[in-house]
């Protein structure tokens, strides 16, 4: 499954407007308040029409906090009809579909091919026909609230359980499951230990490993009941660590790829140890810079694409470190379209020419330049009419009191002096 466009009518702050999803990573990116969230918000309702014709799980439809308001002197009208039209690419046809809202009701509907069709076709090949030959979609929803703050849990067993409602249980629910995919990681090792096939664990641990930097994912280690790793340090020294042992951020980005790679093999068991690399789907991820190092979110997109090199990811982010790694159809810019691609550019000159951040200075260094531009500029027309009124002399001396840098006052003072002089 992928989303190729959407349109997005009186959806949250969107009047109306469509996006395009040409290559399978895109990033948005955009000052706070333009739609990010939003845009990402829809995403989720349309990859989430599925959920809607599995008979396992549970409908996603617009809500009446996400109706497009207009305000009016004393009260906000809502705009009907709310509507996400979406199209794509669904086991080899090409589906659109559509989600609307209309005053107190909700309604859905596709074209021919039908993708209600093609889902329930998947659904009872699966239940009906047990066949175990069936690809299904993966769909992970990761919002700002996936932050990993919580104390230390028990992590309880993994029991057997439905490939569908387990697949698809909480994917794009606003919280994350922190605990079902450690739980079946959990599970899967000790059944190893029995000798039992472990190709499908192998296959989540390689991808948690890929996306957490110089760390490895080896064992489960009943002691911390924690997920163990070997910790590469900057010195080439190696530690066995468990990952709750990993910052904050590092442990957030663990448990996002274990939580996809987990519904990869969950869904998708049947491609073995190639179940995360052969699952196709759609995840979405709010701030994906969130409490990652610089130096990490380098490379948080090209370890997610190697990780899972056919799921569409579709994130948003503040970073130029992200936006950097990127290629122009890769980014969608809320702000002001731009076909500059991002890789040819210096960081700080992804600031400024993209991100539109209005000088590439600490702020207190711009003020101090600015300060300095403008006694400049009034010592120059000082210079040229020694005759100037008094206000002129009393800016000047309520610039240099404004100026924090000793050094560049005296400096600024010394030219005022010289200028005196000279007339």
């Amino acid at each position: 499954m992928r989303i190729e466009q959407i349109e997005l009518t009186n959806f949250r702050n969107f009047e109306r407007a469509t996006f395009r999803f040409p290559s399978l990573f895109t990033v948005v990116i955009g000052e706070n308040g333009r739609g990010k969230s939003a845009l990402l918000q829809g995403l989720r309702l349309a990859a989430g029409y599925i959920l809607g014709v599995f008979k396992e799980t549970k409908r996603l439809s617009i809500q009446i906090e996400d109706v497009r308001r207009i305000e009016l002197e004393k009260r906000f009208a809502p705009q009907f009809p709310s509507r996400i039209l979406a199209d794509g690419s669904f086991k080899k046809q090409n589906p659109f579909w559509v989600i609307g809202r209309y005053n107190n009701y909700s309604e859905s509907f596709t074209n021919h091919p039908s993708l209600r069709e093609i889902v329930e076709n998947l659904e009872h090949q699966i239940n009906e026909e047990l066949r175990e030959d069936v690809d299904l979609p993966v769909l992970c929803f990761f919002s700002t609230a996936r932050l990993w703050v919580q104390p230390k849990k028990d992590i309880p067993l993994k029991t057997k359980g439905s490939k569908i409602a387990d697949g698809y249980a909480g994917c794009l629910d606003n919280e994350s499951d922190k605990y079902t995919a450690f739980s079946w990681i959990k599970s899967n090792y000790y059944k190893s230990l029995k000798g039992q096939d472990d190709s499908l664990l192998r296959a989540v641990l390689e991808a948690i490993s890929q996306c957490v930097p110089n760390w490895t994912a080896t064992e489960w280690e009943e002691d911390y009941d924690d997920l163990l790793g070997i910790y590469k340090h900057a010195d080439g020294s190696e530690t066995r660590m468990p990952l709750y042992y990993l910052s904050d951020g590092l442990r957030t980005m663990a448990s996002i790829a274990a939580e996809i790679a987990y519904r990869c093999v969950i869904l998708n068991d049947h491609h073995g140890v190639d179940a995360v690399k052969k699952s196709a789907g759609v995840v979405l991820i709010d701030e994906l810079d969130m409490h990652l190092h610089p130096n990490w979110q380098r490379h948080v997109v090209s370890d997610l694409k190697t990780a899972f090199p056919n799921i569409q990811f579709v994130a948003t982010t503040h970073s130029p470190f992200i936006v950097q790694s990127l290629d122009s159809t890769e980014l969608i810019d809320l702000d002001e379209p731009t076909d500059v691609r991002p890789k040819d550019l210096r960081v700080d000159e992804v600031s400024v020419e993209i991100m539109g951040v209005e000088s590439p200075y600490a702020i207190d260094n711009q003020k101090a330049e600015d300060l300095s531009v403008e006694y400049l500029k009034k010592l120059e027309t000082l210079g040229k009419n020694p005759q100037a009124p008094n206000d002129t002399e009393g800016e000047l001396d309520q610039l240099e009191a404004n100026m924090s840098d000793p050094a560049m006052r005296a400096l600024l003072q010394m030219k005022r002096l010289e200028k005196t002089v000279n007339h």
